[in-house]
């Protein structure tokens, strides 16, 4: 039996897939639908996926929604503050990307976002793109 691959995302995939006028909708979309993987989000990510719907007063729908795709929120222990720093200090990306860039790496899992950055970032340091 092939063992269940991780995949981890960046916050704007659920911001993609819960706003029909995002540009990376339909595309977001129908990666959710047709992914086999065990669909992982680091917790920092899903606060900021959430923040647009809280604003909206949806934050409670959009949670149950996001669990509803079988997205899972990723304990937040998986690498040190030296790691995240690392991260931070040789790639340049934001803090909140170092964060999903650091929970593929210390899941083995492959990443999705529609992030150029930090899919560049991803990429050059071995981590397979998802999406």
């Amino acid at each position: 039996m092939a063992r269940l691959m991780i995949t981890v995302l960046n916050a704007n995939i659920i911001i993609a897939a819960m706003d029909a006028n995002d540009t990376h909708h339909a595309r977001v979309a129908d990666f959710l639908k047709s992914s086999t993987d065990d669909l992982r989000i680091p917790r920092l990510s899903l606060a900021e996926a959430l923040v647009a719907q809280v604003r909206a007063e949806r934050g409670a729908e959009a949670q149950t929604a996001i669990q509803a795709l079988g997205i899972q929120e990723l304990a937040d222990n998986l690498f040190s503050a030296l790691d995240l720093a690392t991260l931070r200090a040789s790639t340049g990306l934001k803090m909140p990307d170092c964060v999903v860039l650091a929970s593929a790496r210390a899941s083995q899992a492959r990443l999705a976002t529609t992030d150029a950055k930090l899919a560049k970032a991803a990429t050059d340091s071995g981590i397979e793109l998802a999406l």
